[in-house]
């Protein structure tokens, strides 16, 4: 099984399973690792060893289950919410109008998640003047709009699909969190009595008060900085296209990534929540009490949370600089690089290289190594080389003809080459939430034919087959799969044998080839399709699915959702 497309269900078991055998092994591997001739120094260190371990793997037994709650919690509590919330949202209206041409927005998610950045001004009041209860309540509704603004992105992504900047989203909806968070602790720490606690709790509690301020901070200038790098890549289409490589090993990496964010945030809420309950002048110490202790803890783990998620990011940050700094010196054509494909091809150059002026004859990124022999030197006065007594013009002319020799030869070469593919090759299907899986198919259909044609159902005869309505219009759909056919015609009924009939149109000695993924061999009109044409079904790509995309992102479309059908169809 490909390992980045193990869903993070099994890997958070997997883990959690893993730590539970370390943990065992840490415990017990001290005393079966000790021999008679050990001395007192080793005995020590073996057991520093184990306890050390035994930590570690506590540690990763803990994330592990906290990531099974996270699951348990989006599945349980966030998709319920969302599909209840979904058709309520969907209600509102996002602008107020006034005129023909006048349009306020007043529902947007970046406006629910600049609202609740104002939720800081309550929770610090009610804190202040020991309105325990009510400071707990206003982080819970924080939290709750934290999610709101997430649904309201979602849905109105579908109705106004270029409105949102979805950077900028991303960048605040971070970044008001960790703006409330940062306030929402140090206005904690100010309504705190100190002068109940003990030395070691106050050492505790400001630590750990103190590493999440700080962690927060980091975090919060690292997506500053990441937010204006991915609107200048944007704004100047920067890194547009990234091959399938690139994307499959990030793939995990991202999901990890996202997860580890998601939790740090809850814990934090949660602790900032119980802390809020824990914290007044008149009582005692806020450890001392069982919300102060579960708050505690749940900042802890904020902390190691935070650390991986900023050890994440910054790794991300060197390898995408490795990778400019190699893509960069690759491309680069400046006279170093010139210099060392020219002693790369056993020439010898005056040591006044740097008196002449050096142009490349006809040399661009994409043919430097094909043409790297068309060079000459131009200098002021004279050139010469070294321990070679020829002309430098005659050697210029006969690197020519021998680079003109070599293209001949290779458009020979070329021209004798059959094209064994068929004319025209054909297919039909629904492409709803365009993905890699579909760019494979169209992409091997080239391999087999000169001319991609592609029908595409519309989205009633899509809700009729498949009993749901797609999440994107029939306009959309046809409109992602231009992008690499050919030609794209729509299909407006739920049989396309007539659609096949009137659409195939092959001349003398023409050829044609329809091609079908091989889950659904027995498609509609294929005795139609097989008194036309030869039939090719080709492998289905695993790992990605319109099905699986669709209850990740889009669970809240209800598949009988009619009225939905009539905006898109």
């Amino acid at each position: 099984m490909d390992p980045t497309n193990v869903p993070f269900e099994l890997i958070s078991y997997r883990g959690f399973l893993k730590s539970l055998e370390g943990i065992k092994k840490g415990f017990f591997s001290v005393s079966e690792s000790e021999t008679p001739t050990e001395s007192g120094e080793e005995k020590i260190r073996h057991h520093r060893k184990g306890y050390l371990s035994s930590l570690m793997n506590v540690m990763t037994f803990i994330e592990s289950l906290l990531f099974i709650m996270m699951n348990a919690y989006d599945n349980y509590v966030y998709s319920p919410l969302q599909k209840t919330l979904s058709p309520i949202v969907r209600i509102v209206p996002r602008y107020l109008n006034f005129g023909q041409n006048i349009k306020i927005p007043i529902f947007t998610a970046n406006i629910v998640t600049l609202a609740r950045t104002f939720l800081v001004i309550p929770i610090a009041w009610f804190i202040k003047y020991d309105y325990n209860m009510m400071a707990f309540l206003c982080v819970v509704f924080h939290d709750f709009l934290d999610h709101l603004d997430g649904i309201v992105a979602k849905v109105q992504k579908l109705t106004y699909p270029s409105h949102d900047d979805p950077i900028l989203g991303g960048f605040l909806d971070a970044f008001c969190d960790k703006i409330v968070n940062v306030l929402s602790i140090w206005t904690i720490l100010l309504a705190t009595n100190f002068e109940l606690m003990s030395q070691n709790q106050t050492f505790v509690y400001l630590a750990v008060c103190y590493g999440v301020i700080g962690y927060e901070t980091i975090l919060g200038i690292v997506r500053v900085q990441d937010y204006f790098l991915a609107k200048f890549k944007k704004e100047f289409k920067i890194d547009a296209k990234k091959n399938k490589e690139s994307l499959e090993s990030n793939s995990k990496s991202i999901t990890a990534a996202s997860m580890e964010g998601k939790l740090k945030e809850k814990l934090e809420s949660t602790g900032i929540a119980f802390l809020c309950l824990a914290v007044s002048k008149n009582s005692s110490s806020p450890i001392s009490s069982l919300s102060g202790l579960v708050g505690m803890v749940c900042l802890i783990l904020t902390l190691r949370m935070a650390h991986k998620s900023l050890a994440c990011k910054l790794k991300a940050r060197t390898e995408l600089k490795n990778k400019s700094w190699k893509m960069s010196k690759k491309n680069s054509t400046s006279a170093e690089n010139l210099l060392e494909m020219i002693n790369d091809s056993n020439q010898t150059v005056h040591p006044d290289f740097e008196n002449a002026e050096m142009k490349m004859v006809d040399i661009t990124n994409n043919n430097i190594t094909e043409q790297s022999t068309m060079y000459h030197y131009q200098k002021r006065k004279h050139l010469y080389l070294e321990d070679q007594d020829i002309n430098l013009k005659a050697e210029l002319e006969k690197c020519q003809k021998k680079t003109t020799e070599e293209k001949v030869v290779k458009q020979q070469s070329n021209a004798k080459k059959v094209d064994n593919r068929v004319d025209k090759v054909y297919t039909i299907g629904c492409f709803d939430l365009f993905h890699f899986g579909h760019v494979q198919l169209i992409n091997r259909m080239r391999e087999l034919g000169k001319k991609v044609i592609v029908g595409v159902h519309d989205s009633r005869s899509i809700y009729k087959l498949k009993k749901r309505v797609p999440v994107d219009s029939t306009e959309k759909r046809m409109m992602n799969v231009k992008t690499v056919a050919d030609e794209v015609f729509c299909i407006a009924g739920c049989d396309p044998s007539n659609f096949m009939s009137c659409i195939v149109n092959l001349g003398k000695n023409e050829t044609a080839l329809y091609v079908r993924g091989d889950d659904m061999p027995d498609f509609p009109s294929r005795e139609v399709v097989e008194s036309l044409m030869p039939i090719k079904l080709l492998p289905y790509t695993e790992g990605v699915s319109t099905t699986k995309l669709r209850k990740e992102n889009y669970s809240h479309i209800a598949p009988d959702d009619e009225e939905y059908l009539d905006k898109i169809n």
